[in-house]
């Protein structure tokens, strides 16, 4: 009995996970940005640079799974467009964030790994 309640917390059903934290994560990014209908993302509160691009990515990927008409990934362009950096910094930036493994980057295209590193992200900035 207590091998299965346990491996039901430790070994997560994505989707699921998904549903039951949405609210929260959004709770939580209110503050610091929002996303339009079309996918724009308004950055509203001072983020630290290191922090800036995964805010963005992280934006997009929850507000495609709470509404799917919008697009879970972002181009470098919409990247650095939104997180207004200068190309050098943003190029650093954006260099690390893909060696953190925090995102993955195909076909010019950038997404969050999961979730699950989402909500480790927010957590900690909500504590800075």
């Amino acid at each position: 009995m207590e091998f299965e309640k346990t491996k039901k917390e430790f070994i997560i059903d994505q989707e699921e996970y998904s549903k039951s934290k949405l609210s929260e994560l959004m709770t939580m990014m209110i503050s610091f940005c929002k996303v339009t209908k079309d996918g724009q993302v308004v950055i509203l509160e001072k983020v630290p640079t290191r922090k800036v691009l995964k805010l963005i990515v992280s934006a997009r990927f929850i507000a495609h799974a709470a509404e799917s008409s919008i697009s879970e990934t972002v181009t470098r362009e919409e990247l650095k467009a939104y997180s207004g950096m200068k190309d050098a910094v943003f190029l650093v930036r954006f260099s690390e964030m893909l060696r953190e493994n925090f995102a993955e980057e195909k076909d010019k295209k950038v997404k969050a790994k999961n979730i699950v590193l989402i909500e480790q992200f927010l957590r900690s900035l909500k504590n800075e």
